[in-house]
């Protein structure tokens, strides 16, 4: 059922992002995606550099355990492949690093820990990031009437999650086993406690890495601010390309305003339709066509899928070894 649910989703996808393109024209987003040129090449290392510098990211995460940087990157290339090419994001490939990190050596609590303490500060950082792009479209007034109330709403709920990643790291107090524990209601009373148990050595972990390590915490924050930079300079050097001149608010504003698509629109495999839908409404709101925005989603649309290669391949060397 959930797969013909995620099947039927993948359709409806891609239908609004052929629509989309149809609207914005064939012809005019062709010749967009021909002005980019050699620069695509620059856009897909870049995202390289972004995957490696991630990479540095989840092995400083690692407190403890027998890992070398090389086999990290290769686990790093191969979380990509999973989340691009199975179109189910991260809650597959997060999984899937803990399960390599665990064949390396990695006891399955440290393992899983430092995955979730890496994309926990890769989403910090994302926060703070769509904070300020909310704000500025929110203070420029570019938003459309009805999407004003969605982005106060949405700056809200990331601010709270903020404030929560604030207080677990500060007073060293975990939150999610509680919340694990008062799901019992939902999920009922035997599977909540299960839950709470198995996941309680991992939050352990991940809590003593927050509160007990503040220089490991802030160089693993400052390398997690470094990738989000490469894809602002990412943005920077697409809209260069496409003819368009802009400052450099205006990809600080489409990074930023992309970031909620991959947790809010999850439910889609890929984000397929929303996530263009999203590059070209920004993309209208700091002053540019929409098929520039349907172009930049798509050009990051295939060198994902480049570097999602080099992760099979990567892939390929795990089941060799």
């Amino acid at each position: 059922m959930t797969r013909t649910i995620r099947l039927l989703l993948l359709v409806l996808g891609l239908g609004i992002a052929a629509s989309l393109v149809w609207r914005a024209g064939p012809r005019l987003i062709a010749g967009m995606l021909a002005r980019v040129g050699w620069r695509f090449a620059a856009a897909a290392a870049i995202y390289a550099v972004h995957v490696g510098i991630r990479a540095v990211a989840l092995w400083r995460s690692l407190l403890d355990g027998p890992v070398r940087f090389a086999d990290v990157l290769r686990i790093r290339l191969s979380g990509e492949a999973v989340e691009m090419l199975t179109f189910t994001g991260p809650f597959l490939a997060e999984p899937a690093k803990g399960w390599l990190l665990r064949n390396r050596g990695v006891t399955t609590a440290a393992a899983f820990a430092a995955v979730i303490t890496e994309y926990l500060l890769y989403t910090v950082v994302a926060a703070w990031l769509m904070v300020a792009a909310l704000w500025l479209l929110l203070v420029r007034g570019v938003l459309p009437p009805g999407m004003r109330p969605a982005a106060s709403v949405a700056m809200g709920i990331v601010i709270a999650f903020l404030a929560a990643f604030a207080f677990a790291a500060i007073t060293g107090v975990g939150l999610i086993v509680p919340l694990l524990r008062t799901s019992r209601a939902l999920i009922g009373r035997q599977n909540a406690e299960r839950a709470a148990r198995d996941f309680r050595p991992v939050e352990e972990l991940i809590i003593g890495f927050l509160h007990e390590h503040p220089g490991r915490l802030a160089e693993v924050v400052a390398i997690e601010t470094t990738a989000h930079v490469l894809l602002i300079v990412e943005i920077w050097i697409v809209i260069q390309a496409l003819g368009f001149s802009a400052s450099w608010i205006t990809p600080i504003i489409v990074e930023g305003g992309v970031k909620f698509v991959t947790v809010a629109f999850a439910f889609i495999p890929g984000q397929l339709g929303a996530s263009e839908g999203v590059y070209a409404l920004l993309a209208v709101a700091v002053g540019l066509p929409a098929a520039a925005g349907l172009s930049l989603a798509l050009v990051r649309r295939v060198r994902g899928l480049l570097i999602a290669a080099a992760g099979v391949v990567a892939l390929t060397l795990f089941d060799h070894r």
